[in-house]
């Protein structure tokens, strides 16, 4: 009679641990769906992120060079999309947009904003339909150290 119930309980002992072994397969089947969610949604708010870093330093970048005497919007639009470049963030036509007065025209110690414009397409990790044909900017504002000499 010993016997019996020791076999009993085992294999009811291994009833349970199926049963569970099963509630655990749908606990993971149900959470796998939201982890790889936020798993995703993480890595594509890291680029954007980064690509708004980016766009907010290459407008540095520009500013600064167009600051010094005798730089003009050329010269700033040239040192924009260099870095732009050298991070492989696509962008089409010019990047930038300068307010009123621009780098060729400020006067000495007269603030300039530079603004750069680049679309989320094609810049982001993961290509993603909340973001898409949308643009990021980001601007700077610098003093013209010294106003350009006039051209003799």
């Amino acid at each position: 009679m010993i016997l019996s119930k020791r076999r009993n309980t085992s294999s009811c002992r291994s009833s349970r641990r199926f049963r569970r072994r099963g509630a655990a397969t749908v606990e993971f089947a149900v959470c796998l769906p939201a982890l790889i969610a936020l798993t995703i949604g993480t890595i594509d708010l890291c680029s954007m992120l980064f690509l708004k870093e980016s766009i907010k330093l290459a407008a540095y970048e520009g500013a600064r060079r167009g600051v010094a005497r005798g730089r003009t919007n050329a010269d700033v639009i040239a040192r924009v999309q260099q870095f732009l470049d050298e991070r492989n963030i696509q962008y089409s036509g010019n990047p930038c947009t300068f307010s009123s007065p621009d780098f060729a025209d400020a006067d000495t110690l007269e603030n300039v904003t530079t603004t750069v414009t680049v679309p989320c397409d094609g810049n982001l990790l993961i290509p993603s339909a909340l973001f898409s044909g949308t643009s990021l900017s980001a601007d700077v504002t610098l003093r013209k150290e010294y106003k350009n000499l006039p051209n003799n």
